[in-house]
């Protein structure tokens, strides 16, 4: 009984570590890749639009606060990551444009 016990939590390990040491990286890893404004801009009107859809169905008690709450959390935090990289992208490419003007507020 302790081999098979022994046996199973290894295999249990090795399946939860498996996708950190294989693969591309799922869904984060190229979502952190985005570099185009349009696909930024995009992004940031998707994220948006669900957060509306979510608060939504939120008050008409269709989900939970719980669960509403951690949804607010987490498209927000991704709204403005992907506004930060907006900003970033728009301000290199004013910057490669006329490289000898100074930036505000830095």
């Amino acid at each position: 009984m302790f081999i098979f016990a022994f046996v199973v939590s290894i295999l249990t390990v090795v399946f939860v570590l498996l996708p950190l040491l294989v693969g591309k990286g799922g869904q984060l890893a190229s979502a952190s890749s985005q570099n185009s404004p349009e696909r930024l801009k995009a992004m940031k009107e998707a994220l948006l639009k669900r957060y509306i859809e979510d608060e939504k169905a939120f008050e008409s008690k269709a989900i939970p606060k719980l669960v509403w709450d951690q949804r607010k959390q987490f498209l927000t935090n991704r709204y403005i990551d992907a506004a930060r990289r907006l900003d970033y992208i728009n301000d290199v490419i004013a910057h490669q444009a006329n490289p000898l003007s100074k930036t505000e507020g830095v």
